[in-house]
């Protein structure tokens, strides 16, 4: 996403109407649970995709990852919060320092703030994107695939190569169309999934109401 002065006004307001809604039961007060990793580094690596490199599985799951051939597995260091634009090794990001606040969950039109999205992602959420020039079809078949889904994010993404991309926290797989049988079985596989640092944790209430307002704090 296109660094640029509008969108840290955003970041400061948005972190603003946080602060004035303290008194509100806020994200804080679910999850101050969760010890937040000291590190402030993030550092990705791919990895073949065999289950021995993948963390242990629910034995309940019926989802076969090794048929799941292209999942790239992410190591993440470090996921503070910050009101900094940050630059991510992949586009889109897959964890790390993020902001505050996270992106509302649902099919949106428009671009959404990388750093709001990472924070949907460390609850839980897969956030499937799209190269915005790609044919309406296509499109519309992704939105019609994930309407009904829960914790799913979607979104255009002009920052990404490949015309789909399906995201978790710390996994990522590119999609040439919306046909690919794999987009369903990594967003079935890996919403909740364990690599998530506080996977089941809403997204809902955070910022944006789909399709076309990602900037509204949504609580």
């Amino acid at each position: 996403m296109k660094k640029n002065s509008k969108r840290t006004i955003i970041i400061s307001f948005l972190c603003f109407l946080l602060s004035a809604c303290s008194q509100n039961k806020s994200e804080s007060e679910i999850t101050e649970q969760f010890v937040e990793n000291p590190s402030t580094t993030m550092s990705v690596e791919k990895s073949s995709t065999t289950m021995s490199d993948v963390e242990s599985v629910a034995p309940t799951t019926t989802i076969d990852l090794e048929n799941i051939e292209g999942v790239e597995y992410l190591v993440i260091t470090s996921r503070e919060h910050t009101e900094e634009d940050l630059d991510y090794p992949t586009a889109p990001p897959a964890g790390g320092d993020h902001l505050g606040i996270w992106h509302t969950c649902g099919i949106y039109k428009v671009e959404l703030l990388d750093e709001a999205a990472v924070h949907s992602l460390e609850h839980g959420a897969v956030w499937v994107t799209y190269k915005p020039e790609i044919e309406k079809e296509e499109i519309i078949k992704l939105t019609t695939m994930f309407s009904s889904k829960a914790k799913i994010l979607m979104s255009p993404h002009s920052g990404q190569i490949s015309p789909i991309v399906a995201t978790a926290w710390g996994r990522r797989i590119e999609i040439e169309s919306a046909n690919d049988a794999r987009l369903n079985k990594f967003v079935d596989f890996f919403v909740d999934g364990e690599a998530a640092p506080e996977a089941g944790i809403t997204c809902d209430r955070g910022i944006g109401r789909p399709p076309n307002d990602p900037y509204v704090l949504n609580r």
